[in-house]
Parts: structure tokens; sequence; C-alpha cells
């Protein structure tokens, strides 16, 4: 089972509210690569959150389909450690399904259909891609219907997420893995942080003081009678 980090991640973000993004975090403008243009798509804008856990948001515009949502999200993976990738994957997956759910509970969009997960796996060159798609339908509030993607990857101690929408009034039934077969190759992250290991160690710290204390009762316990 893996830990994610929640008791430090807390005090964190209420400490950062309305402050700039702490100097130690990941630098994206500086360290980050990423492609301003492929064969199909252009980058349209790019946005550094202040929150260090939300990373940065890139938006792509396809060519030649204007209407097309192409979103790329950059930002640390909150466990202290990831060597399942798998299910690390698996559990993002599930964090993104609950935030469109969410979404739709509050009115943002009408409904969301029955999702399919599957692996997603593609070699460039001589490098090989491992992540998980899901597919589903999104119907807004105007009851427009579109075919939408997420896609997570894991690179050093980053996920790299695709959100892809195609408004099914505009386009045959699409999925978003040209943008990720075409995007993702080009993408370099920065390195774990100070930020993050220094707050991964921190709750490591923390997970090793409960063990402890765990311990230490359950030697002052009464042992059982032969």
């Amino acid at each position: 089972m893996k830990t994610k980090i929640f008791v430090v991640l807390t005090s964190i973000i209420v400490a950062s509210c309305g402050s700039i993004r702490p100097h130690d975090a990941s630098n994206y403008q500086q360290d980050l690569i990423a492609p301003e243009e492929t064969n199909s798509f252009v980058l349209e804008k790019s946005s550094i959150f202040d929150e260090p856990m939300l990373g940065i948001a890139l938006k792509y515009d396809n060519k030649q389909y204007p209407t097309d949502i192409i979103n790329v999200y950059i930002y640390p993976i909150d466990t202290i450690s990831w060597e399942d990738t798998d299910e690390i994957i698996a559990i993002e997956m599930k964090d993104i399904r609950d935030e469109i759910d969410l979404a739709v509970e509050h009115g943002h969009y009408k409904a969301r259909s029955e999702e399919s997960i599957e692996a997603f796996n593609f070699k460039t060159g001589n490098k090989s891609y491992s992540g998980q798609k899901s597919s589903f339908m999104l119907t807004d509030k105007n009851d427009i219907e579109y075919f939408s993607n997420s896609y997570v990857f894991i690179d050093k101690d980053k996920y790299i997420k695709f959100r892809t929408s195609f408004d099914s009034r505009a386009t045959v039934k699409w999925n978003g893995d040209t943008a990720v077969k075409e995007i993702l190759p080009e993408i370099t992250v920065p390195g774990e942080s100070e930020y993050m290991r220094n707050l991964r160690a921190e709750h490591q710290k923390e997970i090793n003081q409960e063990l402890i204390e765990l311990l230490f009762q359950a030697t002052k316990e009464p042992q059982p009678s032969p």
C-alpha cells in the first residue's frame, strides 16, 4: 500500500495560500522541455501554479480541428515511493474520475458515461512509454456530447496527465491517442525538487515515528500466559 502525503501537504497548502511559489519547488520555466509545435498540435499557453503539488498545465491546439481540447498536466507524485507504477497510476486514474464526477455534481457538466480503462503503451525510437487510458462520453450543460479521454504516465517523480475532449458535432468518434504519441515523447520533466524531497522525507519521518510508537505500545501490553 502506498502512503500519500496528506498531513504535511495540508499545512503546506494552508501556508502557501496567497503566497508566491516556493523557491525550492520545480522550476518548470527553466527545466521543463515541452514541444512548442508538433505535426498536428501547437502550444497555446502554459500555466505554472503557485502550489507546487499542482505543477504546470499546458494547453495545445489542434491545427486542423480548433474545437479539440488538449490539456497536459505535469505535477509531482503525492507519495513517498512509486516503485509499483501500475498501482500508482491506477490510483491517480481513480482520482481523475472522482474529480470529473465532482464537476458533474457541482453542475459544471451534466453527465459522464461509464468509462473504460485500458493500458496505453507505445514506442517511439528506442524509448517505450507505459501508462493507462480511460475513455468516456462527457455531456455539458447544453447537452453537447464530447468524446473524452484521460491518460496518465510517470516520469521521474512526476505524473504526466493528458485530458482530451472532442466535440461530437465537429468530428467523428475520436480520441487523444495522436496527441499523446506526438507530444509525450517531446517532454522532459524536471527531476525531484528540493521542496518535494523535504516533503517526502518529513512524511517518512512521521511514518517511522508512528511505527516506533506502535512497537513501544506493543511491548508494554501484557503478554498472554503460557
